[in-house]
């Protein structure tokens, strides 16, 4: 992916995600093309939402 500047860099995504009325966000970057950031943001995000909804004090 090109199209990055010094404040998000190629790779940069945010999550956010809203379980049992606590918001949690979260800013995150992957390396790799656009296929192997979006696989790994994918697989980051519902490994995430498992963990929250498992612990959702936490």
């Amino acid at each position: 992916p090109g199209g990055g500047s010094a404040d998000k860099p190629v790779g940069t995504v945010w999550f956010g995600w809203s379980v049992g009325g606590q918001v949690r966000t979260e800013r995150r970057r992957f390396d790799g093309d656009r296929a192997a950031v979006r696989a790994a943001t994918v697989h980051y995000a519902l490994q995430s939402l498992v963990h929250f909804i498992r612990n959702p004090s936490q």
